[in-house]
């Protein structure tokens, strides 16, 4: 079975992060995969996210979504302003994430 990390870092590119996170579920549909906002690309996660639906879809595909704590201090955010009651999770900080599941034999892709 895959076990795939993903990390996204650039807000600007969020639709296409989407469209290749969901394309990744939809060629590897049994894989494990996690995905970790990094940098600008958090907001994506926050409660007023107009498209915020896109990420409900991709939590409710059975990813894991994440955002990174050191991302949102660094624009001022906190826990509260993220979208947690759609299942976004928070990790304190995404490189150490990544690192770790890199360590236990996941996949690295960067997007």
């Amino acid at each position: 079975m895959h076990r795939v990390i993903v990390n996204g870092n650039e807000f600007k590119n969020i639709d296409i992060i989407i469209r290749q996170i969901k394309n990744l579920k939809n060629a590897l549909p049994d894989a494990i995969i996690e995905v970790v906002f990094t940098r600008s690309a958090v907001k994506a996660l926050l409660k007023n996210y107009e498209k915020k639906e896109t990420i409900r879809e991709v939590i409710d595909s059975g990813i894991q979504v994440n955002a990174c704590m050191n991302s949102l201090r660094g624009m001022k955010l906190t826990v509260d302003d993220v979208a947690t009651c759609i299942g976004v999770g928070v990790v304190e900080t995404g490189v150490e994430e990544i690192v770790k599941k890199q360590a236990e034999g996941y996949s690295y892709l960067q997007l």
